[in-house]
């Protein structure tokens, strides 16, 4: 799998965040959203269905890689789209909600995105719940958790023998599951929540992102205990400042190998960023070209957030493959290596309508946009320095910006980076610090070396009343 482990926060996050000139100002500030319908029920209703429909097994709609040469990761994004997007419909109808009003899209997008983020995700989740369990001492499964005791069985049984591992856990689940709607919905409510928990909620809070129904309050006490350890734990993440420079030095440190690190142990590894920046610089210039059959944008009111989401994995698996055969070095890699550039390149381009934003409204408000500092920076020298175009093209002609990007490689090229070095420091490393997770070469954006715009790329500070 060179994409399926995204190692950031979701696409949820970039569905919600409404880029329409009239509530561009809203982005720049926390807010507190008005009364809305609570997304759970749904979301976790949707994931139960598909846990029920993977348990089928029923062809043309696969939520399980099986990697023997028989499908391709794209069809499990692809159904998982199908089964968002009907349940998206099916809720729309029951709440009577209007897709074309904001307040109503932004939550029918947040649910779909976040069906779509678990259940591709399912393979990761339900390893790290299973072994939840198993640390728990839960010889006789963890029924509130959606782990039936045949399924923990299995996992214990194969410890040494990964693949028969999997596949028995995964015959033991589908056997009951098929009978059993309680437990699929207790596991929906587990994989939800860590989810929610672990995956989206961290980046979203480092960076003040609001969005609707954050909060995991469907587990009980116990619950909670069993499966996200200590509330206390919890408070003291999402209330601290959580200063990302931190995390920064933290991946500064793994890169040098001092002491106390075992990289000093290891040869120096290749850079994951030129590569990164050279994919996420084509897909700039791909989706400059608006096709409507490969599109790694919301083109019109027939395009579907799980077109764009297929095709963005689509390109991402297609570039790294091209890459790995033509280059001389193809072995160089590593499999943990190869998944962690895959996610940056998917997160990256999932987000970069908000992240080019985000970059355009960060420099327009600084001292490099001021006539009269000494910093500024020259409107015609906007696109090779910051990658933006100058003038407020980016928020009135996004048609001129891409005939810029397909002609001007230096402006394409400068963009990438930026955009990288945002979704990283905004959104990776937050979520890396806040999980005690780490990716091969930390999160530092090295390749920034003007140091005026790293400043203004790290995460805001939360605001207290």
């Amino acid at each position: 799998s060179l994409t399926l482990r995204w190692n950031s926060a979701t696409e949820s996050d970039v569905q919600a965040s409404n880029t329409s000139p009239e509530n561009q100002e809203k982005k720049s500030t926390p807010r507190t959203p008005p009364p809305i319908l609570d997304l759970h029920p749904p979301t976790l209703q949707a994931i139960a269905q598909a846990l029920f429909i993977r348990a089928q097994n029923a062809p043309g709609t696969p939520l399980r890689f099986v990697d023997d040469g028989s499908m391709e990761e794209w069809e499990v994004t692809l159904a998982a789209g199908k089964i968002a997007q009907g349940a998206a419909e099916e809720w729309a109808k029951q709440e009577q909600l209007n897709p074309m009003e904001d307040k109503d899209e932004e939550v029918l997008q947040v649910m779909a995105g976040r069906v779509v983020a678990v259940l591709t995700r399912l393979e990761d989740l339900e390893e790290e719940l299973l072994n939840r369990c198993c640390n728990q001492g839960g010889a006789g499964g963890c029924i509130d958790l959606g782990v039936p005791e045949e399924e923990l069985k299995a996992w214990q049984a194969n410890e040494d023998n990964s693949t028969k591992r999997i596949s028995d856990a995964a015959a033991a689940i589908d056997a009951v599951f098929l009978f059993d709607e309680p437990l699929r919905y207790n596991r929906a409510r587990s994989l939800l929540a860590m989810f929610l928990h672990e995956i989206e909620g961290p980046g979203l809070r480092q960076n003040n992102v609001v969005i609707p129904c954050m909060d995991v309050d469907f587990l009980s006490q116990d619950e909670w205990s069993m499966l996200l350890g200590s509330k206390n734990k919890e408070e003291e993440l999402t209330s601290s400042d959580g200063n990302t420079d931190a995390a920064i030095d933290n991946s500064a440190k793994e890169e040098s190998g001092e002491p106390g690190d075992m990289a000093e142990e290891e040869p120096a590894r290749p850079s994951l960023h030129p590569i990164t920046i050279d994919a996420i610089e084509d897909a700039l210039r791909l989706r400059a070209q608006n096709s409507t059959t490969s599109p790694l944008r919301l083109i019109d009111g027939r395009t579907e957030w799980f077109e764009v989401q297929y095709s963005i994995m689509k390109f991402a698996d297609r570039f790294l493959e091209k890459y790995t055969k033509a280059s001389s070095n193809s072995n160089e890699w590593t499999e943990e290596e190869l998944q962690t550039i895959g996610g940056r390149i998917v997160g990256t381009v999932m987000r970069l309508d908000d992240l080019e934003w985000e970059w355009n409204h960060r420099i327009g408000t600084s001292s490099l946009a001021e006539a009269d500092s000494p910093s500024m920076i020259p409107n015609n020298l906007w696109k090779t320095t910051l990658g933006l175009h100058a003038e407020n093209v980016e928020q009135n002609c996004f048609r001129t910006v891409d005939v810029a990007l397909l002609e001007e490689k230096d402006f394409a090229r400068t963009r990438a980076e930026r955009m990288l070095a945002l979704f990283l420091l905004i959104i990776e490393a937050p979520g890396l610090e806040a999980s005690g997770n780490k990716v091969p070469g930390g999160s530092s954006p090295d390749f920034i070396e003007d140091k005026v715009q790293l400043e203004l790329m790290l995460p805001r500070p939360k605001k207290t009343d």
